[in-house]
């Protein structure tokens, strides 16, 4: 998405959040019609985050009569006569009314999103929308004001609001329509509508905030939702003024003419020229990828070639690269921690966790984190002395434990990402000068392994089972977190994005 397509949208949204045409359904005919070819993976995030702009607008214009809410509520739980000021009973039943829509939201998210990519659906919904808005304008008497307001009339606007979760169904139209259903006046039914969008816009956009963090390289997406974001709310500001003064005095009934137009004509375009499906298939003009990884992460070799095995007719080309630059050729790189030459790329598939590490047959069982410290830095160095300060630490004496030998500790080169995060995790600014060095985890998992003696530190994901994690039993969270990362000079296609997120559901189970 680029910033000229975020601004048009952000215009877009500005305008048909509050006029009753339905915004979503816009958002979806609009690139549609331009040929637009947006990212799946952003689509429904990104508008329903412009819609934050557009909250953002209703609580500006209605800054005044929210804070009165507010404060009548407060003032009449208080009093314990909550619902005696109108202000505090238009306050409760705008929450009321939030209730429908929140549970449309948390039981039909994923057919939404679907809905989000099908033209055809929207025009469809936009059609309902028409017959909504004709529909309250004839049955509708318009005679009751804001100061008869009651909990029935929110249910049924709540309802209302709950069927505008699908893009094509509009928030304000079936809103204000219900209130016309319910014989509200159009400014009444108007006031409250938007009201009653300010509790379920807030919660639908801090709900997409976790959708956001999944966005592949977010950095480079936040300044296009900047703009769609302020766009939005500068110009849903001027339309709440205009509309509101616009029904008072004037019919529905052109908006939902408009609905109908704009509802068949993407029905017929839908049916002439139906867009393309979007990532339902895996298509890519390469017949191999070249996926680099750093020893580091060895382990994940029968994850990746499993995930490979879940694209057809592609060939995965695996080699072990352990410089500090990103390797030339690769398409992917997979490592612990970021690359000293980053490419524009970066995905987190996981998280994983340092942690001391021996062989089965060690008899450290546990260590404290002052323990840990002083094996690192040279003030431990047998079983002895450790049992001396950590007497749990150590499983009894038996014929094959001498408390007077020593231990093996193992570490990595001193610039090396591993140490860094883990001195800086255990605090420990000195090491010992007499650690022997692996270059990396697969050779120090070699090294425990061969060495009943020996002690080092280790991804908990590349344990072996001739290995065991040492817990730090002072210590109920692990410390020293990192992250495993993939990066990649170009933007991944289809394949690659597939492999990913399949590495990604791998990785977290």
């Amino acid at each position: 998405m680029t910033i000229i397509q975020a601004l048009i949208l952000g215009i877009i949204q500005g305008i048909t959040e509050f006029l009753p045409v339905s915004s979503s359904g816009h958002l979806v005919i609009i690139p549609f019609l331009l040929g637009w070819d947006l990212p799946k993976e952003q689509i429904f995030t990104f508008d329903v985050l412009i819609q934050i702009g557009t909250l953002l607008a209703v609580i500006v214009f209605y800054w005044k009569d929210l804070t009165q809410i507010a404060h009548a509520i407060i003032l009449g739980i208080k009093n314990k006569k909550p619902f005696e000021e109108i202000q505090a009973r238009t306050g409760w039943l705008a929450i009321l009314a939030t209730i429908p829509a929140g549970l449309a939201g948390l039981f039909l998210k994923e057919h939404i999103e679907d809905a989000f990519t099908r033209p055809a659906a929207v025009g469809a919904l936009l059609i309902v929308t028409a017959a909504i808005l004709a529909l309250s304008e004839k049955i509708g008497k318009k005679s009751r004001n804001i100061a008869t307001l009651n909990w029935p009339d929110a249910i049924v606007m709540g309802i209302a609001q709950a069927l505008s979760i699908f893009p094509g169904i509009s928030r304000s139209g079936s809103t204000i329509s219900g209130g016309l259903l319910k014989n509200l006046d159009r400014k009444t039914a108007g006031q409250f509508a938007f009201l009653m969008a300010v509790p379920i816009m807030a919660a639908a956009g801090l709900l997409s905030l976790i959708d956001l963090i999944k966005i592949p390289n977010l950095s480079q997406f936040l300044p296009v939702m900047a703009v769609g974001f302020l766009t939005a709310g500068i110009v849903g500001f001027f339309t709440i003024r205009w509309l509101l003064g616009y029904i008072s005095n004037h019919s529905l009934l052109p908006f939902a003419i408009y609905c109908l137009i704009l509802g068949s004509g993407t029905l017929i375009l839908s049916a002439i020229n139906p867009p393309t499906p979007i990532n339902n298939e895996i298509k890519s003009v390469k017949d191999f990828y070249r996926i680099s990884y750093s020893s580091s992460v060895q382990w994940m070799l029968p994850i990746i070639n499993e995930c490979g095995g879940k694209i057809p007719e592609k060939t995965l080309l695996l080699n072990q690269s352990d410089n500090d630059i990103y390797p030339a050729g690769s398409d992917i790189h997979i490592s612990y921690g970021e690359l000293s030459s980053t490419p524009p790329y970066i995905y987190q598939l996981g998280n994983d966790y340092l942690v001391p590490a021996a062989h089965q047959d060690n008899p450290i069982i546990n260590l404290t984190l002052e323990a840990l410290r002083g094996i690192y830095q040279g003030n431990i160095s047998t079983i002895n002395k450790l049992a001396e300060k950590c007497a749990e630490c150590i499983i009894e004496e038996g014929e094959d434990i001498t408390p007077e030998e020593s231990f093996h500790v193992w570490g990595y080169p001193e610039e090396s990402f591993l140490n860094e995060a883990f001195q800086s995790a255990f605090q420990m600014d000195v090491l010992s000068p007499s650690l022997s060095i692996a270059p990396n985890p697969s050779l120090l998992q070699q090294a425990l392994s061969l060495e009943a003696r020996a002690v080092g530190i280790l991804p908990q994901k590349a344990i072996s089972v001739q290995l065991k994690s040492i817990p730090l039993i002072d210590l109920s969270d692990n410390l020293a977190s990192i992250q495993i990362l993939a990066s990649s000079h170009a933007e991944p296609d289809a394949v690659l994005t597939a492999l990913l997120v399949c590495l990604q559901e791998e990785i977290i189970e």
